[in-house]
């Protein structure tokens, strides 16, 4: 049986994160992949924000597909405005990126098994004690650590096995699905969001640029009461009338999960991050700066368990996942708050939404939004959104 410092189970930016500081810190990793690489398949829109991703890592060139400089959203009835936000954030190229984060990983001394899947914890007298893993072949192996972290993402079978209550409620989950499309004209710069009951009823639509002739083009709904309806013909539609002679060379689906709170984040020696611990916004769905983030913590967390300055195991929980809320805690439950809010919204309340964000960001150059007072100016401006501030309280 192979004995390790610590045993991260999935190699994507989290696991990635995770497994880097623990490693650099000179502990011994051991970091699985199920599939053949990090990076494949894709089941990501690519998109990120800049500044954040720069407060965590200077990014090569060769991650980034197209800079976003400007945010258009579209409504029901052609109501639409546009934000100007000069360096707002980034489409990456994700197989380029996980990889990259992955092999960082690795120069640190982590070591990578693809191809390798955690199956179950062992507990021994009180904390978890060694893994069983299925390595190619059928082969199965048990490995042996103090600490593991699970960064196996929205499945996270090794947390839910482990007794964390991380069942995703499939009337609120949203369902996603996207294409790559190539040869077609847009601005590479301009993101684009549609919404509306008609294009896409309890979600949104969005056609992420990765150059000037290629976008991630894909829809997210939540499902809750409208089973008839199929993503499939929505987003098809969709692409008909704005990008008819386009060529489809990639199809990706999924889910996302909502946040829900600190139940998914830790049970004993058992570190859970990124989309596996639901650490999403569950407005947008955006997990990949969440997922860096908490794997970042939860390796710096481990680090001080391995090095014997804190001792008892759940002294961890103020650094991870503590440090981590601190941080992203007020940002998470608002967005939570918000998508209860979004789907409530009628297309009179988008079209509503839209003119007073038209008002307020028109022909000004925005560096940052404040989500707070943004709402309270709708508010004021549209007192018949007052409704809908309930689902804030």
């Amino acid at each position: 049986m192979s004995r390790y410092d610590a045993v991260i189970i999935g190699a994507g930016p989290a696991g990635a994160m995770a497994a880097h500081e623990i490693a650099e810190a000179g502990f011994k990793v051991l970091i699985l992949e199920k599939h053949h690489r990090p990076g494949r398949p894709l089941c990501c829109a690519e998109a990120v924000t800049r500044q954040p991703l720069h407060d965590l890592l200077e990014p090569l060139e060769s991650w980034i597909k197209s800079r976003i400089n400007r945010v258009k959203v579209f409504g029901p009835w052609g109501y639409s405005f546009e934000v100007y936000h000069p360096e707002a954030g980034y489409i990456l190229d994700r197989t380029v990126f996980d990889y990259d984060l992955a092999s960082r990983a690795v120069e640190a001394g982590c070591r990578l098994e693809c191809e390798t899947i955690g199956l179950r914890l062992e507990c021994g007298e009180r904390l978890f004690s060694k893994l069983e893993i299925l390595k190619p072949g059928g082969v199965k192996n048990m490995v042996e650590a103090p600490i593991f972290i699970a960064a196996d993402g929205v499945e996270s079978g090794i947390a839910r096995r482990a007794g964390i209550d991380n069942d995703i409620d499939p009337t609120e989950v949203e369902s996603l699905l996207q294409y790559r499309l190539e040869d077609i004209s847009l601005d590479p710069e301009t993101m684009e969001f549609h919404m509306g009951h008609d294009i896409a009823p309890g979600g949104y639509l969005w056609v992420f640029p990765r150059s000037s002739s290629a976008a991630n083009v894909g829809l997210g709904i939540t499902i809750k009461g409208q089973r008839s309806i199929r993503l499939e013909n929505l987003l098809n539609g969709f692409i008909e009338s704005r990008f008819k002679h386009s060529k489809i060379v990639e199809k990706h689906c999924g889910l996302v999960p909502k946040y829900q709170g600190r139940k998914a984040f830790r049970r004993g020696n058992l570190l859970v991050v990124g989309d596996a611990a639901r650490a999403l916004d569950s407005l947008t769905g955006a997990g990949i700066i969440n997922a860096m983030k908490s794997g970042r913590y939860a390796g710096r967390a481990a680090v001080e368990y391995l090095s014997g300055r804190i001792t008892g195991i759940d002294d961890i929980e103020e650094l991870y996942p503590g440090r981590f809320f601190e941080e992203k805690e007020k940002e998470l439950d608002l967005y939570l708050k918000l998508r209860q809010m979004y789907l409530r919204l009628t297309d009179d309340e988008i079209k509503d939404i839209i003119e007073v964000l038209d008002n307020y960001f028109g022909g000004k150059t925005v560096r940052s939004v404040n989500a707070f007072k943004l709402l309270a100016h709708l508010t004021r401006t549209r007192p018949r959104l007052l409704r809908l501030v309930r689902h804030l309280i």
